[in-house]
């Protein structure tokens, strides 16, 4: 899978084939199959491990004292998801690609995306009940959008290249996030 991960990351899934994954595995192009049906099945396990790796890094920041705010809490995650695709934006830009025209491969995407939705929801639910949020905060819309702001956000700064600088774009979507849920800007609630 290493060979066909990196001749994604640096050829695109369109522009990749079996025989090209073959030679860069040092197998027979039959040997592929032996594993494999497809292109499309070996990028599935690709996509798969990536989101994976995703996860990983984007829960390798430094933990938060006891009793950090909710804003550090925010921040911290915003921070690592930041990380985490500064260092698959190459794989990430490609299963952005395939997901615009590969049904099979779209739902592995947005399956991630459901994954992160899902526990922000319930932790904009947790928020809510304990009045640390505006209690007008739809939380399944509030993380779906907000998700959206921090993963579009890192798309265009990482794979489109538009210029960013780590730290302030992780202060300003932080900002953004918390006025969004109506946070003060004083918060030290504790999540």
């Amino acid at each position: 899978m290493c060979a066909a991960r990196a001749l994604f990351e640096t050829k695109g899934y369109l522009d990749t084939n079996v025989g090209d994954i073959a030679l860069r595995a040092r197998v027979a192009h039959g040997t592929f199959y032996t594993y494999f049906s497809s292109k499309e099945e070996i990028f599935s396990e690709v996509a798969h491990e990536l989101t994976t790796d995703f996860q990983r890094i984007a829960a390798d920041e430094p933990p938060l004292a006891p009793g950090a705010s909710l804003r550090a809490r925010i921040e911290r995650a915003n921070r690592g998801y930041l990380h985490a695709y500064e260092q698959l934006a190459p794989m990430m830009a490609v299963l952005e690609q395939v997901a615009t025209f590969n049904p099979r491969l779209a739902e592995i995407r947005r399956s991630a995306r459901r994954s992160r939705v899902d526990r922000g929801t319930a932790a904009m639910r947790r928020w809510r009940e304990r009045g640390l949020i505006d209690a007008a905060v739809d939380p399944e819309y509030a993380a779906s959008a907000l998700g959206s702001m921090v993963d579009r956000s890192a798309y265009v700064w990482l794979v489109l290249g538009e210029q960013y600088e780590f730290d302030r774009a992780v202060q300003q979507l932080t900002l953004l996030y918390c006025n969004a849920l109506g946070l003060p800007p004083d918060d030290d609630n504790s999540a």
